[in-house]
């Protein structure tokens, strides 16, 4: 068996690379100075390796940037979804404020078609003609003051109006 010590110099650098010194009369032959076939295939491998690395990360950010994009469209067709339905809503709001504003139109009409009425009613009637022909012609008399009684109403006793 033979004994292997390390000795370094200067730091444990010469020249930028580390030395080894080797204890014996036998010097251990390895790949100190590698053969020009390794170095090719190590390099080969170490382009590689880049390769698959880059095509990795090249994989990774298409992945991310489908998903951005999808995000983007998504969130925009959203907001289209969103703009759409205010403005439905704001045409339904601005048809049903028409349809108040004409019913109101046609209750003031309506209105004031039944004061027309009423006030032609009221002119056309006289309420003298009236009592002169029910005491002429049909023969009303005025109540004597036996037929005339009063009563007292009870403060729990209420009455409805359905009318005017």
């Amino acid at each position: 068996m033979r004994e292997v010590n390390n000795y370094t110099f200067d730091n444990g650098y010469v020249g930028g690379y580390e030395t080894s010194y080797i204890a014996g009369n036998t010097v251990y032959v390895g790949d100190v100075f590698p053969d020009a076939e390794s170095l090719r295939r190590e390099r080969e491998e170490e382009k590689l390796r880049r390769k698959k690395n880059m095509a990795r990360k090249n994989a990774r950010a298409l992945r991310k940037s489908r998903r951005n994009a999808f995000r983007v469209v998504f969130g925009a067709a959203l907001f289209c979804a969103f703009f759409v339905g205010y403005v439905n809503l704001q045409t339904s709001i601005r048809a049903h404020m028409k349809n108040i504003a004409t019913l109101k139109t046609e209750i003031s009409d309506m209105k004031a078609s039944n004061s027309a009425a009423e006030s032609r009613i009221n002119t056309a009637v006289d309420i003298n003609e009236i009592k002169n022909t029910a005491l002429t012609e049909y023969g009303m008399v005025y109540a004597s003051e036996g037929q005339i009684v009063y009563y007292d109403i009870c403060e729990e006793d209420y009455m409805s109006k359905y009318q005017d």
